[in-house]
């Protein structure tokens, strides 16, 4: 199918057009005040989410779903107590690191190639985040949308089969009229055997000066851009 007759654009949200490390760098400095810097505060970032992709991974082969909120509020315990800092954190600021993950920032070009690419397309987000963390944080980022979809409303994880398919059924598309969009290789690997496209978006950035982004050529992938205006641009958006 050729690109600009894609039915549906599909999103991942979290890495893919929010810069979640940033956020929650700045978020956990302002709850913590002051002791961001005794707790190693990028670390503790960056291991939590190691930590929730390990349980997301798990939960999406065992083909089960629990709210991520909680995914993060516990992993964040846990990290905590392992460091032995459960009591420099209190519970109250634990929920309140965790509300961090639902107030995420944008990648600069995401909500103006996502409004581009409204014009020509249907676009919907589908996410492993909770709706409702989903809609709080595409408020927060101006994110303008056709749809909000989240593997919640379909009880499994991507890179679970049922997250793309059920997205698909409501969406009224077949696997491939939907172009599916994100940083994150086991995703459009995914997407990719079900029989939808796939469009990668580097994001070099995604944990850090050093850590570990995915990477993708020309030809790993339908689409490989460097933005999402980018990305509107090859679809004659």
């Amino acid at each position: 199918m050729p690109r600009e007759h894609y039915k549906a654009v599909l999103f991942d949200v979290q890495g893919t057009l929010t810069d979640f490390r940033t956020t929650l760098l700045d978020h956990g400095r302002s709850v913590l005040d002051g002791r961001s810097a005794a707790l190693d505060w990028p670390s503790v970032v960056d291991e939590w989410r190691a930590v929730y992709r390990t349980v997301v991974a798990e939960l999406s082969e065992a083909g089960e779903w629990r709210s991520v909120r909680s995914i993060y509020a516990d992993g964040l315990a846990d990290i905590l107590r392992r460091r032995g800092l459960e009591d420099v954190v209190t519970a109250d600021e634990i929920a309140l690191l965790t509300d961090g993950w639902e107030q995420l920032g944008p990648w600069p070009d995401a909500a103006a190639g996502l409004r581009r690419l409204r014009r020509s397309h249907l676009v919907a987000a589908l996410s492993n985040a909770d709706l409702s963390a989903v809609i709080s944080t595409s408020r927060t980022c101006g994110f303008d949308w056709d749809a909000v979809l989240s593997a919640q409303q379909f009880s499994a994880f991507k890179p679970h089969r049922s997250t793309y398919l059920g997205a698909a059924g409501l969406l009224g598309a077949k696997p491939a009229e939907i172009l599916m969009v994100a940083s994150h290789r086991y995703d459009l690997d995914a997407a990719a055997v079900l029989g939808l496209g796939t469009a990668f978006v580097s994001r070099p950035d995604e944990y850090g000066p050093d850590g570990h982004a995915d990477h993708a050529s020309d030809g790993d992938y339908d689409v490989v851009v460097d933005s999402i205006e980018e990305l509107a641009g090859k679809l004659n958006a």
